[in-house]
This record gives C-alpha cells, sequence and structure tokens, in this order.
C-alpha cells in the first residue's frame, strides 16, 4: 500500500486540476440536482404570504459585488414573490454600492414577473395581478445608500422620508403614492410589512435587530455561507421569522418561486467540489494513519 504515501505527497497542482474538472464538469454538462426547500426559507416565503396585498416591506441591501453570486440571486427571487404577492418593496442600502445591487436585483425581479404566465398563479392558488407593468414610486422604490448605520435606522423609525428627500434617480419622495398611508400619517420603518436584510458582514441585518424592540417588525435575513451559523442563533429565538443562507439558500428561494437561475445552476458544480474536497481530506488522513503505524512498526 506503498501508494497511499504517494497520495499524502500528492503535488498541490493535480488537486487543482482535480477541483476545476469538478467545477467545469457540471457546468459544461448542464448538470442539476433537486433543490428542496428548508424550513428557514419557508419561514420566510410563509410569512410573505400572510401579508396582504398593498403591503409595503423593507428590503436593506447591505453587500458589494464580491458578495453578489451568494446574494442576489436570492434578492431577485424575494423580489419576484413579492411582486407576484403585490407587496410593495421598499429597497434601500447601508452599504456604498448597495444601492446598485438593488437596482440590478430589481431589473431582473420585473422581468421575471412580467413574464410569469397567469397559469401559474391558478396553480399557486393566488390571484393574479391586475398589471404586469409595475411604475417606480408606486409599487416599488429604490432609495440607495446612506451612511450612518444604526444612527440612521433609528431615525428611520420615526420618519422614513426625512433622510430621503430623493430616491437613488434623484426623484422627490414626498409625493410618491408608495408612502401615502392614506391618514395623512407619515411613513415610518413601523409601516414595513417586514424588514428583510440581504447581509455580507457588518451593518446588515444585526443593526435591524438591535432596533428591533422600537419598530417591533417581523425581520429575515439573507446572509453569505460564512454567516449562517451567526445568523442562526436569531432564527433560534425567534428574532428571525426567516432566513436565506447562502447559494444553497438562494436555490431554495428559487424552487419556491419556480424560476432556474443561478443559484440553482451553481448547486451541482458546488456540491461536486465539495464531494472532491472531502474525498481529498479522507483519502489524506487513511494516508496519514498508515504512515503513522508503518512508522511505528519500523
Amino acid at each position: 500500500m506503498d501508494f497511499l504515501l504517494q497520495l499524502k505527497d500528492l503535488d498541490r497542482r493535480i488537486i487543482f486540476v482535480f477541483i476545476a474538472l469538478a467545477v467545469a464538469g457540471p457546468m459544461l454538462l448542464k448538470l442539476s440536482f433537486p433543490v428542496v426547500p428548508g424550513r428557514p426559507v419557508k419561514g420566510l416565503f410563509d410569512q410573505l404570504d400572510k401579508l396582504p396585498a398593498g403591503t409595503r416591506t423593507l428590503l436593506s441591501f447591505d453587500y458589494d459585488p464580491a458578495s453578489a453570486p451568494e446574494l442576489q440571486p436570492a434578492a431577485v427571487a424575494v423580489l419576484v414573490h413579492m411582486f407576484r404577492c403585490q407587496l410593495k418593496p421598499v429597497c434601500m442600502a447601508n452599504w456604498p454600492v448597495g444601492g446598485d445591487m438593488a437596482e440590478n436585483a430589481l431589473e431582473q425581479a420585473l422581468k421575471i414577473f412580467q413574464e410569469t404566465p397567469d397559469e401559474f398563479y391558478q396553480t399557486m392558488g393566488k390571484p393574479v395581478p391586475p398589471t404586469k407593468e409595475l411604475k417606480k414610486g408606486v409599487d416599488y422604490v429604490n432609495m440607495g445608500y446612506k451612511p450612518g448605520g444604526m444612527a440612521h435606522i433609528k431615525g428611520l423609525i420615526h420618519d422614513y422620508l426625512k433622510p430621503y428627500p430623493i430616491d437613488k434617480d434623484g426623484n422627490p419622495t414626498g409625493d410618491m403614492p408608495i408612502f401615502d398611508l392614506g391618514n395623512g400619517k407619515k411613513f415610518t420603518l413601523a409601516d414595513a410589512g417586514i424588514i428583510m436584510s440581504f447581509t455580507a458582514g457588518t451593518g446588515g441585518i444585526e443593526v435591524y435587530i438591535g432596533l428591533g424592540g422600537e419598530h417591533k417588525r417581523p425581520m429575515a435575513a439573507s446572509c453569505t455561507s460564512v454567516n449562517i451559523p451567526k445568523f442562526y442563533t436569531y432564527l433560534q429565538t425567534k428574532q428571525l421569522v426567516g432566513m436565506v443562507g447562502g447559494l444553497p439558500g438562494a436555490a431554495e428561494c428559487e424552487s419556491i418561486i419556480q424560476y432556474k437561475g443561478p443559484a440553482q445552476r451553481g448547486m451541482a458544480p458546488q456540491s461536486i467540489a465539495h464531494l472532491v474536497i472531502m474525498l481529498f481530506i479522507v483519502v489524506g488522513n487513511i494516508a496519514y494513519l498508515y504512515e503513522l503505524s508503518k512508522t511505528k512498526k519500523a
């Protein structure tokens, strides 16, 4: 079994080749694996389904292009579901380029929403939206980025439009129908049906959780895979009603809205690459134990 000793000292470039093949192979062959939504993702979509049509929702885009492969597909899927449920997303950002991430997600989500056939709503038991031509400032809005972190969010609890006299495109927000509550009352963070942050690190959902006692709104999060253990705690304490974790969570979102997007397409390469890495770890440990036993016998 001396070949095990050779495997232990295998050139790392050969390992890189195997990883490259594990990623490229499924992409070229267009392999796909079934995706079954888990409880955290179902909790989010169940909460959205409970909201009455016309409810404003707040989506905070707290990431940059480096985290977009994991978070952008989830943002698109959530926006599509909101549009199909006739909810009105108010998008904002605590990260400098978050407003651009929101704009890109809105464009993709609107296209998918407009291409949704009426038969989809019938099979899902949902009412067909009265129109597929949604208007900015009426059915959705992108407020863009504002600095300030917790101090900024705290101000939104009392008057959302005070720090946002204009939206990301420079349009005045005071007369936008999406902020008209119909009773002369100022729109605040507490008027959102749900608060959700797509977060890649600090300045995301934790800021809203920290002020949860003041706005008292249901909250949800979409996070990168490395942050799943940290944010899962908030699920257990019921501070979050749902969570989308990394690319697998985004794939679950796409599965729910019945759209095969980049997250679902990325699951096969990711899964096979992980299996290859696990195989090398197992083989490396077996080789080490064999070498150890052989040294003791000598």
